[in-house]
């Protein structure tokens, strides 16, 4: 008969399980962080495309406005929105992952409670 599994075990088995949960809520909320600024880059190339060629545009860094080239700025905020689009990618992907590790986490977890009753 195999050896029935230890109270200590089963807890240790539910932590991961609950730690894989996390990491999973984790990961979804760093993808609608992602999702967001793509949203709010999508309004200033949108915003953009409403000034003429020689229009002043300047960018904030730290306490100084800085003027910026509108050619560039747009270059610059089309490759940030394919960047968080990227990053979206691999977070989706990272998300699948633990979702298929929780479901294997789950199998052993039921797997464990329903062990010492088999007897």
């Amino acid at each position: 008969a195999p050896p029935v599994p230890t109270m200590a075990e089963a807890e240790a088995e539910i932590n991961v399980y609950r730690q894989i949960q996390k990491q999973i809520t984790q990961a979804n909320e760093r993808r609608t962080q992602a999702l967001t600024q793509v949203g709010e880059n999508d309004m200033v190339v949108k915003e953009l495309e409403y000034l003429e060629e020689d229009a002043k545009v300047y960018k904030l860094i730290g306490p100084v406005l800085v003027q910026q080239d509108l050619v560039e700025v747009k270059a610059n905020v089309s490759k940030r929105i394919e960047f968080i689009k990227g990053d979206v990618g691999r977070i989706d992907k990272q998300i699948k992952d633990l979702e298929r590790k929780l479901e294997e986490q789950r199998a052993k977890v039921a797997k464990l409670q329903q062990g010492p009753a088999e007897t």
